[in-house]
């Protein structure tokens, strides 16, 4: 016969056993959730970056990624993204190729329950969960700020009290230091400017374009010449605008302002090849590798960066979040035809040789490469927030600081005065060898005669 405490004590090691179990079954961690990214090009800097931030964020968010690359093919990326019911995605970020096509494309997706981010590029008139994109408008504002500033610096006009210096942070690189922006455009105004955007179809480069067009209607500083579009924003059609628009327009063109900084980068390769490149401005928006690198050695003079960091962050973020609770923390809301959608808008910033430091991290090198042409200072921060809240048409926008470089190395203050009275400041690093002056202009030396030179053992 059993005794009852030997029955109980059993019972205790079995409900026992059978707790840990338990406990051991809740402990076992849930699968990574799975979330898709279709790029409309992965081989664009912007999207690499977005891509490396999402890679590095994965493990601590606890999520599997599907990487799709529609190689700029709108009926690839459709295909592709078919597929995606079978492999349990939860959540979808899309850049589309052709965001006209958004409608039937989203209608499918949302059938399978799968969460919409769309990154950069609203598809038309579709209902989307949520949108993540850079600041075009202030992204527009900014090339015409760029091109304003630099014209009223050439006359000799006051800039506006927000405005950096075109001084500060300059001649910090090595070889030919060439002319600041003011004085390459020769001190005339209306500046003559050239506008070139990406393709017709592109949303974004539309917003850039219109935010930068609408801020230079009027204006006394710059003229708009031209304006040309690029069909599939294809850097290899740029050469081709230029020549046309230099040889319709001649020495009117002082500036030249594009929607990417590929297209950027094309122009630039077209303006040296004519020798024009120290004649005139160049700016562009994205902040792409090779544009930061030719910023950084005095070959073009300023770009938008739109923050893919950010854009990354913000983007994995919305996925997650609407895949796990179906809602998500967003600042602002874009119009998209018949819809309202949460966005969250990136803040942008305008990068010139003063504040290119900025770039540093992103591309490295940067620092070790700065030579030749000098920018100008820098341009504020927009703050975050949502479209036309946070960002795009933000309200409360902060600004980051103006110039700066790094080193607290021994500088010089030149203050030139023209034969017209007109005066300028240019702060330059380390202290001044030799001053030449030579006739004939441009900012190009060996054109013109003999000036004169000046021999300096310090500041002066």
């Amino acid at each position: 016969m059993v005794r009852l405490p030997v029955i109980f004590t059993v019972l205790l090691v079995i409900a026992a056993a059978v707790g840990c179990g338990g406990r051991q079954a809740a402990q076992k961690p849930e699968p990574p959730l799975k979330i898709a990214v279709s790029f409309a090009d992965m081989e664009s800097d912007g999207n690499k970056i977005i891509k490396n931030v999402m890679e590095s964020r994965k493990k601590k968010d606890r999520v599997d990624i599907t990487w799709i690359d529609a190689r700029n093919d709108q009926f690839r990326q459709e295909q592709q993204l078919e597929k995606l019911a079978g492999r349990k995605v939860r959540a979808l970020v899309i850049q589309p190729v052709n965001p006209v096509t958004g409608p039937d494309l989203m209608r499918r997706l949302v059938e399978k329950n799968i969460k919409v981010v769309a990154l950069e590029r609203l598809p038309a008139d579709a209902p989307v969960d949520a949108y993540v994109g850079s600041d075009h408008n202030l992204a527009g504002q900014f090339l015409a700020r760029f091109a304003v500033r630099a014209a009223r610096k050439a006359a000799g006009l006051p800039v506006t009290p927000d405005s950096a210096d075109y001084g500060a942070g300059r001649g910090g690189g090595q070889g030919r230091a060439a002319p600041p922006p003011e004085v390459q455009v020769q001190g005339s105004i209306p500046l003559g400017a050239v506008l070139i955007s990406g393709d017709p179809g592109d949303a974004a480069d539309r917003e850039i374009s219109a935010a930068a067009r609408s801020a230079l209607q009027g204006s006394p500083e710059v003229r708009l010449l031209a304006e040309e579009s690029v069909p599939q924003n294809d850097p290899s059609r740029v050469p081709g605008i230029m020549q046309r628009i230099l040889a319709e327009k001649g020495g009117s063109v002082r500036a030249v302002l594009t929607t990417d900084s590929r297209l950027a980068m094309a122009v630039v390769e077209v303006l040296k090849a004519e020798g024009l490149n120290d004649r005139i401005l160049t700016a562009g928006v994205g902040a792409g590798e090779k544009a930061s690198m030719a910023l950084a050695a005095g070959e073009h003079d300023a770009e938008v960066d739109t923050r893919p960091d950010l854009l990354g962050q913000y983007a994995l973020e919305a996925a997650v979040e609407l895949a796990k609770n179906g809602r998500w923390q967003y600042s602002g809301q874009a119009v998209n035809g018949s819809y309202s959608v949460p966005a969250r808008i990136t803040p942008v910033r305008l990068i010139e040789s003063g504040n290119v430091y900025l770039l540093q991290q992103r591309w490295g090198g940067i620092k070790g490469k700065t030579e030749g042409r000098g920018g100008a200072g820098s341009e504020g921060e927009s703050a975050a927030g949502g479209r036309q809240g946070s960002g795009q048409g933000s309200s409360g926008r902060g600004r980051e600081g103006q110039g700066g470089r790094e080193g607290q190395g021994k500088t010089t203050l030149l203050r030139i005065t023209t034969q017209d009275g007109k005066t300028m400041e240019v702060q330059i690093d380390g202290e001044v060898k030799k001053i030449e002056s030579m006739a004939g202009g441009q900012g190009q030396q060996g054109q013109g005669g003999q000036g004169r030179e000046q021999e300096q053992q310090g500041s002066p």
